[in-house]
């Protein structure tokens, strides 16, 4: 399931022009802050009233990720990590800003590759990635180095983008045509619903809660992001 090097550095490149040509668009920074709502409440849910540690693996070069908008309240600590660098957010609206500001504030960011994270063992008691395994280099290197920097019953959240089995095949048919295309560099993995359950139960076997597609969707539906919360 790795990637070559070069192919992932064309991968980051592709994101890394992606993010910056939006760092003062409004409607693209507002998005960010809502985006992945769907496993706030599940996972508020399955964790304690406080976190003491926690860490986003693939945080975006925005520095806002997942947790910071939506848990950052319950959470005493929160470490972000990506390979990309950290940009400045310079939207027109001053109140935008100052808010971005202030979420960037709640979350130290480290500019390093999810496959080795330098981190000590057992450290969190949260962990997510949100978004992030298929556009990495070796998505199974990163949910075993979540797993060793994950303390014993800390809880796990994680989602990717999922094909059914006709998107899928239709995904790679368009990559043979469209080599070249942002979506396709930028997204060197695909995944089903079966491979990416399969991908998160190897490392993390304890699955409290899933959004498990219909078998229908499975076969013939749309592209989806698709929801995992675990215990280490």
């Amino acid at each position: 399931m790795s990637i070559s090097a070069e192919a992932f550095a064309d991968a980051q490149e592709q994101e890394l022009h992606n993010w910056d040509r939006h760092t003062g668009t409004p409607r693209r920074l507002l998005y960010e802050l809502v985006e992945h709502s769907e496993i706030a409440g599940p996972l508020a849910e399955r964790l304690p009233d406080r976190v003491g540690k926690a860490l986003e693996v693939g945080v975006g070069c925005y520095g806002l990720g997942f947790l910071g908008p939506h848990l950052s309240d319950r959470i005493d600590h929160i470490d972000g990590l990506d390979p990309l660098p950290r940009l400045e957010l310079d939207p027109p609206d001053e109140p935008l800003k100052t808010y971005l500001q202030h979420l960037q504030s709640r979350v130290n960011y480290v500019q390093a590759a999810g496959e080795e994270l330098p981190l000590e063992t057992g450290d969190y008691d949260l962990v997510a990635s949100i978004n992030v395994v298929d556009h990495a280099m070796d998505p199974p290197a990163i949910l075993s180095e979540i797993r060793r920097v994950l303390k014993p019953g800390g809880v796990f959240a994680f989602s990717v983008s999922t094909l059914s089995k006709a998107g899928e095949w239709k995904w790679k048919a368009d990559r043979k045509r469209h080599p070249d295309k942002w979506l396709y560099r930028a997204h060197p993995h695909t995944y089903q619903w079966a491979a990416a359950d399969a991908l998160v139960r190897r490392f993390f076997p304890n699955v409290l809660w899933c959004d498990e597609p219909s078998p229908r969707n499975k076969l013939l539906g749309k592209g989806r992001m698709s929801y995992w919360i675990a215990k280490g």
